[in-house]
């Protein structure tokens, strides 16, 4: 070969040794990075780093967040009243929050975006609604309340006013005959607890319901029936022993009221679970009827005294404290059975202080609507220890925040220098004899709710339910009635 061509080649193959270095960067893809040729340094891309993993203490991410809710949902709703009920809810996610129902009334509306639950029912929803239950979801988690049940209720019966109470041998033609004179809003009906409750657990309303017929029939279309099942007799009691028989022995004794008349032993566990019980089932036959007003609760003066005495300390059962938790457990079961009607509570003494008449005021003020009333069973206004200091049962009842009532009953009926309508007058607002204008209860003991007048002549006497009438008839109860009521702030 030509030794001119062969020079030429080896200029051409220098030429392109040449760009390709220029063209790798100076770099040789030949040349092991490990190894670099002398006086050259290697460049290496920096190395990944991957992020430790997070320590098992770390908070969870807020997709982890589970949400809160809270709250106490109404146990009861009214006819033709709104209700609503508006959960509250804690969430660190910061996702979208949204609310379901199950369960859910058809009557209520809902709103998945807030919780809440409104609505407003009619008579035709009367009833129970049970296993409600709502929830909260933050897209992963889901928390709800417990379940909760919902019963609407009747409009709560209001027929303030005047009623007389019934005697034993009143007949149910006599009770709707007092219900025809004009002014009177109803009649009082007893029955011994026996005679509701023949044996254990075994009831008959049947004299409530012969009654109850009877007013209906009455030329008084609005007359209003107190159901009085009597746990304590007195010595014109026709039924000695007012207790259910299989409670008598062990449960009862005699009292103070004299001719053998005994007292249920009504601060016992037992004996007042009974009670209730009795009340339960007669709220499930009257608490719908728009003619029942509601039920009494017997005076609160046991007759167990002196050598009747049931005290722990002379080997009873009773004391003071005991006797109040009864009765404030009998007023709360009472509210609660009675959910349409009313619980009237009389409350005269407590041996132990007037204390545990203030706290029982203070329970029956606790219960919602005004269901419960604060009633003293006896006027009596010429009886000034009955009023003149703080410690009294009538400053009790005067300061009693709700519904009070009261009652003119036999020595009522007979106070010297004071005829009737001014025993109505010292019950609403007036000032009567010995009061100095400066006394507590210048302004009467303040009724305003109920005013109870018996029905029958007393001690011979000669007063009777004849000498109320021209004042119930004068006073029907209304506007003018509270206006005179200082302090009242109207109808309860």
């Amino acid at each position: 070969m030509h030794s001119g061509y062969k020079a030429g080649l080896r200029g051409v193959a220098t030429l392109l040794i040449i760009v390709s270095l220029l063209a790798c960067n100076g770099k040789s893809d030949t040349v092991s990075s490990t190894d670099p040729p002398s006086g050259r340094v290697a460049t290496k891309p920096p190395p990944t780093v991957m992020p430790p993993p997070p320590p098992s203490s770390s908070p969870p991410t807020t997709t982890d967040v589970m949400p809160e809710i809270a709250g106490t949902p109404p146990t009861k709703a009214m006819v033709d009243k709104p209700f609503n009920f508006q959960p509250s809810v804690s969430d660190g996610s910061g996702g979208k929050l949204t609310f379901s129902v199950s369960g859910r009334p058809p009557w209520t509306s809902f709103d998945a975006s807030t919780g809440h639950l409104w609505g407003t029912p009619h008579q035709t929803d009367a009833g129970v609604r049970e296993q409600i239950s709502i929830s909260v979801s933050n897209g992963k988690h889901t928390q709800a309340l417990p379940r909760f049940a919902l019963t609407v209720v009747l409009p709560r019966k209001s027929n303030y006013g005047h009623y007389f109470a019934t005697h034993y041998s009143d007949t149910p033609t006599d009770a709707a005959a007092l219900c025809e004179h004009p002014g009177v809003s109803g009649v009082v009906w007893r029955q011994t607890w026996n005679q509701v409750e023949r044996s254990a657990g075994t009831y008959d309303f049947s004299s409530f319901d012969k009654v109850l017929a009877a007013i209906s029939a009455s030329r008084n279309p609005h007359c209003q029936l107190w159901l009085f099942v009597e746990f304590k007799s007195f010595a014109t009691s026709p039924v000695k022993n007012p207790c259910p028989t299989y409670l008598q022995a062990q449960h009862s004794a005699p009292n103070s009221f004299g001719k053998g008349a005994a007292t249920c032993f009504m601060w016992e566990p037992s004996v007042v679970s009974a009670y209730v019980q009795m009340m339960k089932a007669a709220a499930q036959r009257y608490d719908s009827n728009p003619r029942v007003e509601g039920l009494m609760l017997q005076e609160s003066s046991l007759g167990f005294n002196n050598g009747f005495s049931q005290d722990v300390a002379d080997g009873g059962t009773y004391t003071p404290a005991a006797w109040r938790d009864g009765l404030i457990q009998i007023i709360g079961e009472c509210a609660n059975a009675f959910s349409s009607s009313r619980c009237l509570s009389f409350l005269n003494f407590l041996r132990g202080g007037q204390q545990y008449l203030n706290d029982i005021s203070a329970a029956i003020s606790a219960v919602p609507d005004n269901q419960v009333c604060f009633s003293g069973p006896d006027l009596l206004p010429n009886n000034r220890s009955l009023y003149d200091s703080p410690d009294k049962v009538y400053q009790v009842l005067t300061r009693h925040a709700g519904c009070r009532s009261n009652s003119a009953q036999n020595d009522s009926y007979h106070v010297a220098g004071c005829a009737l309508d001014c025993i109505f007058h010292f019950a609403v607002s007036g000032t009567l004899g010995a009061f100095p204008v400066n006394a507590p209860l210048t302004g009467g003991v303040c009724v305003n709710s109920y005013l109870f007048w018996n029905d029958r002549t007393v001690h011979g006497r000669g007063l009777s339910y004849k000498d109320a009438l021209p004042i119930i008839a004068a006073h029907p109860y209304g506007a003018g009635w509270l206006d005179q009521c200082s302090g009242s702030n109207g109808a309860p």
